[in-house]
């Protein structure tokens, strides 16, 4: 289903707590982003296709849509040679005009909507990926703050679950804390 990964994401980040982090999830957080480009080529592949006018049916690519098969057309084509008037074979001929333009409405109200569900998904995933990443940082900050910003005072076993980005971040975070402490003591 669209958007499972990323919800498990946002799942997990809720479990965070003041004494407790999950390891990084590398695998959970990469499900999340490559569903996210894929439904982004998705979306510009079904807007080309609006703006060029090509009929790219993409419930067809689903198994969802029905083009008229040939012998649908063929048996369509017989009743008009039969009906004997020109007159009623014209009128076959418009109606089968506008239905064929209906389905070229009823395509893009559908390719419309699915688009419109893409890019919807595609914005609760980056949300979700977002507030994992951020509730991280929230814990090693807050960690570091108990730990009077000293990163090497961070337990093993806490380092052991924190990604090599996330350890890289709170020495540079005590680092800057501490630059940023510096010069307003130099103020005073």
């Amino acid at each position: 289903m669209l958007g499972d990964e990323a919800f498990r994401l946002a799942k997990e980040a809720k479990d965070i707590t003041d004494s407790h982090i999950p390891v990084y999830n590398e695998e959970q957080v990469r499900l999340v982003t490559q569903e996210t480009r894929y439904l982004w080529t998705r979306i510009e592949e079904m807007i080309a296709s609006l703006s060029t006018g090509t009929s790219q049916n993409p419930l067809q690519d689903m198994g969802l849509g029905q083009q008229p098969s040939d012998s649908q057309s063929q048996m369509h084509s017989q009743g008009q040679l039969q009906s004997g008037s020109s007159a009623k074979a014209s009128d076959t001929g418009k109606l089968a005009a506008s239905s064929s333009l209906g389905a070229t409405q009823t395509e893009r109200e559908n390719t419309n909507g699915q688009t419109s569900l893409y890019i919807l998904t595609v914005g609760r995933n980056k949300r979700c990926l977002l507030a994992y990443h951020h509730r991280r940082m929230q814990y090693v900050r807050s960690l570091l703050w108990s730990l009077h910003l000293a990163p090497s005072l961070v337990p093993p076993e806490t380092s052991a679950r924190l990604a090599p980005e996330e350890q890289n971040f709170a020495r540079e975070y005590a680092r800057l804390n501490s630059a940023y402490r510096d010069a307003v003591e130099e103020q005073l």
